[in-house]
């Protein structure tokens, strides 16, 4: 068999594997939390949420949402919670606040927001 239709099968095996492998994960809504940010945001979300008084006038999941967090400015490898510090920006205004990562619960508290 000449090379060229080896490449064909090759490619059509490949393609064809991709696409029940892509069909399978969007049908079982799976996340892959690789990056450290992804994977601590993944951890928050299996955890109860508790909300401190600053949080009360803002949509929290939309602020939640797409957060990144600042591992040079979190305190991580604490006895029994982590307290990481978070920042998001919408528009053109920025929220910061820290969530502290208990082994069952979250609690976000301190937020800020500073306008650009």
């Amino acid at each position: 068999m000449k090379f060229k239709k080896r490449l064909i099968y090759y490619f059509f095996g490949f393609l064809l594997g991709l696409m029940i492998t892509i069909f399978i994960i969007q049908q079982k809504d799976t996340e892959f939390n690789y990056l450290p940010n992804d994977r601590v945001l993944g951890d928050f979300k299996k955890k109860e949420w508790h909300f401190d008084y600053s949080f009360y006038s803002f949509d929290t999941i939309n602020i939640l949402k797409n957060s990144k967090i600042e591992f040079s400015k979190s305190i991580i490898g604490n006895d029994s919670c982590n307290i990481y510090l978070l920042n998001q920006k919408k528009g053109s205004t920025k929220f910061y606040f820290n969530a502290t990562n208990c082994e069952n619960k979250v609690y976000y508290t301190d937020l800020r927001t500073s306008s650009n």
